[in-house]
């Protein structure tokens, strides 16, 4: 009785990526006989999701939100493909094909696998992509609740990863319905209160204020960062803005950028 020894090679590549400077590490296996070098790429290694949400005043306190979202397309092509070609997104998702459009839902970093199979031969290969996100939001004017401040908004940091580092800013602009802040005597002073809230099914949990001033400017601009997020099942992060002035008429505009840790 004969036997067939299958001979199973790995080999493991280690590549400096000339537009990002990260380490990309391919590992190709083979087992059967060898039929050529089997290969995967991608037209970006990083990509940027964007997400817009405007505020639309109907008159009523009761804003019409409009969403827009835009993932960015990964375009992964395979290099000497044989057979039946599987990929792994890494995201929980996969396909089939040689070449391949894919999208990720949330910012983060993303290990990529393609097999192809034929009849005398498996070969693997890997490569990472990177996924930041860019967000803005604009409010209506920060509206009258009368208790405990004058007027208020507030903006949700929406979609969130553990571990995302966050770095944007609230820009809140006079939107002219009353008093100009730069003409305001001192006792009737422009104000504002930056809070950055932490959620727990909705539920407030934490209150973090960064900024709680007057001002005598149209326009005032808080920058805020956060980092090593570890949020629990359900918790959520938000910014609230407050101003304890009946006559201040502002309109804020919310920016943020998450960025994928290279690896």
């Amino acid at each position: 009785m004969k036997y067939h020894l299958s001979i199973m090679t790995i080999i493991s590549i280690v590549l400096i990526s000339v537009s990002t400077g990260a380490l990309i590490t391919k590992n190709i296996s083979n087992t059967g006989n060898f039929q050529g070098w089997f290969d995967i790429e991608v037209d970006l290694e990083k990509g940027t999701n964007s997400y817009t949400l405007i505020e639309v005043d109907e008159g009523d306190n009761n804003e019409e939100q409009v969403i827009t979202e835009v993932l960015h397309v990964f375009k992964f092509t395979t290099i000497n493909p044989t057979g039946i070609i599987t990929w792994d997104f890494g995201d929980g998702t996969s396909a089939m094909g040689e070449n391949i459009n894919h999208s990720y839902s949330e910012p983060g970093t993303y290990m990529i696998s393609a097999t192809s199979i034929d009849a005398n031969s498996i070969q693997s290969s890997v490569l990472w992509v990177f996924v930041d996100f860019n967000a803005f939001v604009e409010s209506d004017n920060m509206e009258c609740e009368c208790a405990p401040t004058a007027k208020d908004t507030v903006i949700d940091i929406t979609p969130l990863k553990n571990g995302n580092e966050i770095n944007g800013f609230v820009r809140a602009e006079h939107d002219g319905s009353s008093e100009s802040c730069s003409l305001r005597n001192p006792l009737q002073q422009c104000h504002l209160r930056v809070i950055i809230q932490t959620t727990n099914n909705g539920e407030v949990i934490s209150n973090d204020v960064i900024y709680d001033e007057t001002f005598r400017s149209n326009e005032i601009v808080v920058d805020f960062e956060l980092s090593s997020l570890m949020l629990e099942e359900g918790q959520g992060i938000q910014i609230r803005l407050e101003t304890d002035q009946l006559r201040d008429w502002h309109k804020p505009y919310t920016e943020w950028t998450m960025i994928a840790p290279l690896n």
